[in-house]
């Protein structure tokens, strides 16, 4: 077995590109200075946990759009890397409005 190392940065950009589609979502954007990032990733062996920091369109079910976006990011993870994802947190750290 071919054993290989993916670039965290990378990891996070197939994220970042499993919720760019969906209008009702956009990774958080955090203040400048701050040490937080929108998109953490973990890595141990052959699984990976994410923690994804987003905002939604203001009146959007949150605990369902959570769901949905846990599926996309899973899928797109899995699937480009071959990585089995343990869990997705999804936190919702801001909101947006509907013309925005």
């Amino acid at each position: 077995m071919t054993e290989y190392q993916i670039a965290t940065s990378v990891l996070e950009a197939i994220v970042r590109g499993a919720v760019e589609d969906d209008e009702r979502l956009r990774v958080h954007a955090p203040p400048p200075l701050t040490r937080t990032h929108a998109v953490e990733v973990a890595v141990d062996d052959d699984e990976c946990r994410v923690t994804v920091h987003l905002d939604a369109r203001m009146g959007q079910c949150l605990p369902s759009l959570a769901v949905e976006a846990r599926g996309k990011i899973a899928s797109a993870l899995s699937h480009m890397t071959g990585l089995t994802v343990s869990g997705v947190d999804v936190v919702f750290s801001g909101v947006f409005p509907e013309s925005a």
